[in-house]
């Protein structure tokens, strides 16, 4: 086994605002120079796609800090975000029953019938926020739906979520970690108060069903109220940005909208190459747990491994043209990795993809073409993104 090459210069300098508005050339740069690179702050950086997939969903690729440090995000330290296999197994399929492909035709309707309720309260040439009023609501109805309880503070939820996901920040800077534990507090705050007010007014929900199995003696009150934050809060933020980005799309092309609106028979492939562009986690992160090498790389067990999703999804070696969007790719260069990949791929992965497909169509079918109304703003870190505002006009 060798070790990781040295090289002197930062690769990923995480913090750097200019990286963390457009980190692809600095991924292209550093699989160049380094493919497995073991960054100054101790963590080994894998940029490949082949890589990825192989690698990042090996058993013994562990979603636990063996380092046992108190973290914030302990917080969901008894759900699927914290655990594996054979816990993680067990309380994934909680989720599992409720997310057939049968039911989820169920929920999309929801996010239609949100959704064209909103449009049709719009006067003709106002402002809409395509991020929070096309994409939050609608699939968040959709998740209370599912859990049967009520929306609760959408936009609070969603902004004390990304406050919360600042500490997963390679380097979070001075206030972050104060910043992250009063997002966590508010979601579970928020999320307890409606269960408990659930209590009293049953109905027949996931979150019902939690609720039984914690009387039964089957759940313990904090992996009900944590698997209930978790989705509470995950329903509208894991596909709006992706939904952002295809209105984008439909104002910068509107060839695009066009296919989408008369070709039905893409659109699949169509949600596919969106979110290969536009992932919102940016990184999977894992430790192993036994010595592994990756490209004759020696990884020690307890290691931090990073896969950087956007520098899979845009690897030249398996897209051609990797920055451009194009909905006639097939074979691997169909799949990537914005789901993540393995035993901790994201368990709303096809309720997302049919609730992207849903909204872009009937903005597709309904409107001729869409405007941007004023410059989109985005927040970045080095780990998630999301828009604060996407201004739009629909014609």
């Amino acid at each position: 086994m060798s070790v990781a090459p040295e090289v002197t210069e930062n690769l990923f300098p995480w913090n750097d605002e200019e990286f963390q508005a457009n980190p692809y050339p600095w991924y292209e740069r550093a699989r160049r120079i380094a493919p497995v690179h073991y960054a100054e702050e101790g963590a080994f950086v894998v940029t490949g796609y082949d890589e990825a997939m192989q690698y990042a969903k090996l058993p013994c690729m562990s979603i636990v800090d063996p380092s046992g440090e108190p973290h914030p995000w302990d917080a969901f330290g008894n759900t699927v975000l914290s655990l594996d296999p054979p816990e993680h197994t067990r309380m994934r399929r909680l989720a599992n029953k409720w997310l057939t492909p049968k039911l989820i035709k169920g929920y999309v309707e929801t996010t239609r019938t949100s959704l064209n309720e909103i449009l049709d309260g719009l006067a003709p040439g106002q402002v809409v926020d395509g991020h929070h009023d096309i994409g939050v609501l609608p699939t968040h109805d959709a998740m209370c739906r599912i859990l049967d309880l009520p929306k609760g503070d959408v936009d609070g939820m969603f902004w004390a979520l990304w406050d919360a996901m600042l500490i997963h920040s390679t380097d979070p800077g001075e206030g972050i970690r104060e910043k992250a534990i009063a997002g966590l507090e508010f979601m579970f705050e928020q999320t307890e108060r409606l269960l408990e007010e659930k209590k009293c007014n049953p109905g027949n929900g996931l979150a019902d069903e939690l609720l039984q199995l914690y009387s039964q003696g089957d759940l313990t009150w904090r992996e009900a109220l944590e698997t209930t934050v978790n989705l509470h809060m995950s329903g509208g933020p894991n596909p709006a940005y992706v939904i952002g980005r295809g209105l984008e799309l439909f104002a910068e092309r509107p060839d695009l909208m066009r296919d989408y609106r008369d070709k039905p028979e893409i659109r699949s492939k169509f949600v596919d190459e969106l979110t290969r562009l536009n992932p919102v986690e940016l990184i999977i992160t894992r430790f192993p747990t036994e010595d592994i090498e990756i490209r004759g790389v020696k990884i020690p067990a307890g290691s931090c491994v990073k896969f950087p999703i956007g520098a899979a999804n845009r690897d030249p070696a398996v897209y051609d043209n990797p920055n451009e969007f194009d909905y006639t790719r097939t074979g691997d260069a169909a799949r990537n990795l914005t789901f993540s990949i393995g035993t901790h791929n994201c368990a709303g992965k096809a309720l997302s993809l049919v609730q992207i497909d849903a909204i872009l169509a009937i903005i597709a079918e309904r409107y001729k073409r869409v405007e941007i109304a004023g410059e989109p703003i985005e927040v970045r870190t080095d780990r998630l993104v999301a828009y604060e505002t996407l201004p739009l006009i629909l014609h």
